[in-house]
C-alpha cells in the first residue's frame, strides 16, 4: 500500500489548484486542440498495424525527479546536450489495428485542462486516419492518471460510446475507494474525483482486468506497480515483431535509463516503480525488444540497451 502523502500525488512538483480542479475539468470528444496539424506515425508489427498519436507536450522540469545527486543529474542532462531546467515531455497514446480489431491503448488529456492548453491532439489524429472515437472498440487504459485517462471524458458523457475499457483491476480498486481517497490529501483527492467520473460514466463499459490477461490476440497487459499502484504495460505480438508499451516506466528517457533509480514527481511509491523500471529494462534490454513509451519523444518507438551499470535509449530505425 503506497503512503498517501503529497509527494506520492506529485504535489511538490505541481501547484495544488490545478489538481483541485481535475473533477470538473471541461472535455470535448472532437479534440481541443483543431487549430493544430494532428501527428500520428504508423508501423507494421504483423497482424497488427501500431500507430503513435501525440496528444500534446507536458511542461515537465528537473524539479518533477528526484532522489539522485544533483550534479550527476545536471552531468547526465549535459552529456545528451541538455541544458536548463526545462525537460519537456510529449503524451503519446497509441492505436492498434487488425483485420478486425481497433484498440486505443491510454486516451491523452483530451479537454482536461489540468497543465494548459494545447492537449486533446490525438482526436485530430484519429480523424486523419479516417476514423471516429465510434470506431474504437477496446481502449485499453495503462493506469488512471489525467494524461491517460482525459481524453475518455467527453463534454457530454463517454468520448468513446462502443468501447470496452480495459483498466487493471488494482486501479479501479485504489482510485475508485471512497475511503482511500479520504485518507488521501485535500489537493490530491481531483485525482480520485477524476478517475470516479470516468469509472461512473462508462459503467458496464469498464472491465477490470487481472495481471496477464490477453486482451485480443497477442496483446496482453502486464503489471509493472510503483508508478501507481496497478500501473501496466502493454504486450504486442504482431508475429513479427514484439513490442512493450511502457507507458510510465520512464518519463525522461536520458534521466530514467542513465538513472534509473531517480524518483518521479507522481510515483506512488517511488522505490517500487524503480524496482519495476529495472526488471523491465532488463528485460527488453537482454531480448532486444522493440519499446514504447508514453513520454518518449514523438514517436516513441525505441529500445533500451545495456551501458555498463546503467541503460541508454536508442530511437527506432524502421525498415
Amino acid at each position: 500500500m503506497p503512503h498517501l502523502t503529497r509527494r506520492a500525488f506529485g504535489l511538490t512538483a505541481l501547484s495544488a489548484p490545478a489538481l483541485i480542479g481535475l473533477a470538473s475539468a471541461p472535455a470535448h470528444a472532437d479534440g481541443h486542440a483543431a487549430k493544430q496539424a494532428p501527428v500520428l506515425f504508423e508501423a507494421s508489427l504483423g497482424r497488427y498495424k501500431i500507430v503513435s498519436l501525440f496528444d500534446g507536450m507536458v511542461p515537465l522540469g528537473k524539479d518533477f525527479f528526484f532522489g539522485a545527486d544533483p550534479a550527476d543529474v545536471d552531468a547526465t542532462l549535459a552529456a545528451a546536450g541538455i541544458s536548463g531546467d526545462a525537460l519537456p515531455a510529449p503524451i503519446n497514446a497509441f492505436l492498434l489495428q487488425s483485420d478486425d480489431r481497433t484498440i486505443l491503448i491510454d486516451a491523452g488529456f483530451g479537454g482536461v485542462d489540468m497543465m494548459g492548453p494545447g492537449f486533446g491532439r490525438m482526436f485530430d489524429g484519429l480523424a486523419a486516419m479516417g476514423l471516429r472515437p465510434d470506431d474504437i472498440d477496446t481502449i485499453i487504459v495503462t493506469h488512471a492518471h489525467p494524461d491517460h485517462i482525459g481524453g475518455l471524458m467527453g463534454a457530454d458523457g463517454p468520448a468513446f460510446k462502443n468501447a470496452q475499457v480495459i483498466f487493471p483491476e488494482g486501479e479501479v480498486a485504489f482510485w475508485g475507494d471512497a475511503a482511500m481517497m479520504a485518507q488521501a490529501p485535500d489537493e490530491a483527492k481531483g485525482l480520485f474525483q477524476m478517475t470516479q467520473g470516468v469509472l461512473d460514466m462508462y459503467g458496464d463499459q469498464i472491465v477490470p482486468t487481472a495481471d496477464e490477461t490477453e486482451i485480443a490476440p497477442g496483446v496482453r497487459i502486464t503489471l509493472s506497480p510503483g508508478h501507481t499502484p496497478a500501473h501496466s504495460v502493454v504486450h504486442i505480438d504482431g508475429g513479427e515483431r514484439e513490442l512493450i508499451m511502457l507507458a510510465d516506466t520512464l518519463h525522461n528517457v536520458t534521466l530514467h535509463t542513465a538513472l534509473p533509480e531517480i524518483g518521479f514527481g507522481f510515483d506512488t511509491d517511488t522505490a517500487l516503480a524503480a524496482q519495476s523500471r529495472i526488471k523491465l529494462f532488463d528485460r527488453v534490454a537482454t531480448d532486444n525488444v522493440l519499446v514504447a513509451g508514453s513520454h518518449i519523444h514523438f514517436p516513441g518507438f525505441g529500445r533500451i540497451v545495456k551501458d555498463g551499470d546503467a541503460y541508454r535509449y536508442l530511437p527506432a530505425s524502421w525498415a
